[in-house]
């Protein structure tokens, strides 16, 4: 078996893993009545280790995951939200940031607080007008917790994603190909 279709093996099965967790723990993980959404920061996570491609993808698939637990809004909105968040990151990752372990945060709390204003944007031009009756306070709210979470949990969830994304095409691109889960970076090929 191919080392990229096991990358996407191991992605599918993180994926799986991910929406698990978040929907069994996320009610006990919930601050003011916010839980974290660990689908988008994959996204993110794919995003920044694999570059554009790979955060369009993961996000598209992990958005679609989450839209089948969604009752309240239409499927696909969290699978486009997610999927133009994961490919920004990925083409900013490949096309200005460096790759340092101290900016994940940073750009796990920026991309979230976005992921979260276009998820609703998008849902009220599509006639959501739920997602905006909560008011101005509820948005902030959610926005600011969500990107708390996201700096808190995006050192382990990028880790763990470079675990399963090691040998996919997106990581050996932008060089970022670990021998281990804590190795060295190998030069792009």
């Amino acid at each position: 078996m191919s080392t990229h279709l096991l990358a996407r093996i191991r992605i599918g099965m993180l994926i799986f893993f991910a929406i698990l967790v978040q929907t069994t723990l996320g009610s006990d993980l919930r601050v003011t009545h916010v839980a974290p959404d660990l689908m988008v920061l994959l996204a993110i996570c794919a995003g920044m280790e694999g570059g554009t491609e790979a955060g369009a993808w993961v996000g598209f698939w992990c958005g679609l995951t989450a839209d089948m637990f969604l009752t309240a809004t239409p499927v696909g909105l969290s699978a486009l939200t997610y999927c133009l968040i994961g490919a920004a990151t990925g083409a900013l990752r490949a096309g200005f940031l460096q790759e340092r372990r101290a900016l994940i945060p940073v750009v796990a709390v920026l991309g979230t607080a976005v992921s979260v204003l276009l998820f609703v944007t998008i849902g009220d031009v599509l006639g959501q007008s739920q997602l905006l009756a909560a008011g101005r306070s509820w948005l902030i709210r959610v926005v600011v917790v969500e990107s708390a979470w996201a700096a808190v949990l995006s050192i382990p969830v990028s880790i763990i994603y470079q675990w399963a994304a090691r040998g996919s095409a997106g990581t050996e691109r932008l060089g970022t190909t670990r021998g281990s889960v804590i190795g060295e970076r190998l030069p792009a090929k």
